[in-house]
């Protein structure tokens, strides 16, 4: 991938582990939720447009290395490789249908309460569609953190999608959010604290595996590489920058 994209998008996964975290910390101090534009209870930010121009450009970015790390698990385990694809692309367009209810909020705002409303209500099916497809997207990649990264990682990115659960859970049967964003719960603070530690991890795995993204890489180098001759009996198998179990 280019270096431009795989730097943009390791600086975004530091921005989203800290937004994450100041998220989780905002939601205990105040109990309310913010998401882009929109502030506590629904109310537009001082800051909406840079917020929804900087939403959108760390989507993309952070997609681009999620991507990156579907090709690489693509020769050791195609259908992980598939679901990562499908819930990236389903991350990045949810983010996008977010991003862009919130500018139309932004501009119905100012006199067409009745049309504010409605769309109150499209803006928080596409933020739990947007937490669905991130949550699946982690747990998607657990095989290339499993081979390539630390165990800390593949452990921990099992636990954004039952968390997420169960936020949609009490969302349909205990308390429903009548607003554009789900309610502060200690579940969605224990769900951005994981998405921090989890973003600032993979930041951490981009920096000390850099050559892994930006190297040229392609099939045939990854079916038909150099097998390290150090490979010890029952230890993986080194072909192409891609983990092998021997």
């Amino acid at each position: 991938m280019p270096k431009i994209l795989f730097y943009a998008g390791t600086a975004f996964c530091f921005f989203l582990a800290l937004s994450s975290a100041a998220e989780m910390a905002r939601e205990i101090q105040a109990g309310t939720v913010a998401f882009g534009a929109l502030a506590a209870a629904g109310e537009i930010s001082t800051r909406a447009p840079w917020a929804i121009l900087v939403g959108l450009l760390a989507g993309v970015a952070t997609g681009a290395i999620f991507l990156r790390m579907a090709a690489l698990l693509a020769p050791r385990n195609l259908f992980g490789a598939f679901l990562a694809i499908f819930a990236v692309v389903g991350s990045c367009g949810s983010l996008a249908a977010v991003l862009l209810l919130q500018a139309r909020i932004m501009t119905l705002a100012r006199g067409q309460a009745a049309a504010v409303s409605s769309l109150n209500e499209i803006h928080f099916v596409a933020c739990m569609m947007l937490g669905y497809f991130v949550s699946l997207a982690l747990i998607a990649l657990r095989p290339y953190f499993r081979i390539q990264a630390s165990r800390f990682i593949s452990a921990l990115v099992s636990f954004p999608l039952p968390i997420f659960t169960l936020i949609l859970m009490q969302e349909l049967f205990v308390a429903g959010s009548r607003g554009p964003l789900p309610a502060a719960t200690p579940a969605s603070q224990v769900f951005f604290a994981t998405v921090s530690l989890l973003f600032f991890a993979i930041a951490l795995h981009c920096i000390r595996h850099r050559h892994l993204f930006i190297e040229l890489t392609n099939l045939r180098e990854l079916i038909e590489g150099r097998v390290d001759p150090r490979t010890q009996p029952g230890r993986p198998i080194r072909l192409g920058g891609a983990a092998f179990d021997s």
